[in-house]
């Protein structure tokens, strides 16, 4: 089973969690209603940028994961800037044997008056290729 689960406080990684999820042919989930008790093959990861950081949400959900509940992560996110949660993301999961991918889809995202109109639809379609890409990837 693949699962999808994201943090989005301006709705921007919401969308991407939900084309995502389109292409994995799963539900996405928040943070908050995430179910931990079943395991993962996959685990799609909204974790966005905020302030320099991620969401604290998802700190504390990545930092309770452990390696018999999911076999592999893929990052997914959008920034007004260039960085990405990826190597947040690793720091947290790598060191208690979770495997992180390097392959990860990050967008632009739209904050105050910087990237206006983003994610757009190229945008989402691209995020959902690559959830369908990484599943037949895995099979």
């Amino acid at each position: 089973m693949n699962k999808v689960v994201y943090v989005s406080r301006g709705g921007n990684t919401k969308k991407l969690a939900e084309s995502i999820a389109k292409g994995v042919g799963v539900s996405a989930v928040s943070v908050e209603q995430f179910d931990k008790s079943k395991s993962a093959d996959i685990l799609f990861i909204g974790a966005s940028i905020y302030g320099g950081a991620i969401d604290k949400k998802m700190h504390d959900l990545l930092s309770e994961l452990q390696p018999s509940q999911v076999k592999s992560v893929y990052v997914f996110g959008t920034s007004a800037g260039k960085k990405t949660a990826l190597q947040e993301v690793k720091s947290i999961l790598e060191p208690k044997g979770i495997s992180v991918s390097e392959d990860e889809f990050h967008c632009k995202g739209s904050f105050l008056f910087t990237n206006r109109g983003r994610p757009n639809e190229e945008d989402l379609k691209q995020a959902e290729e690559f959830a369908r890409k990484i599943c037949i990837k895995q099979s």
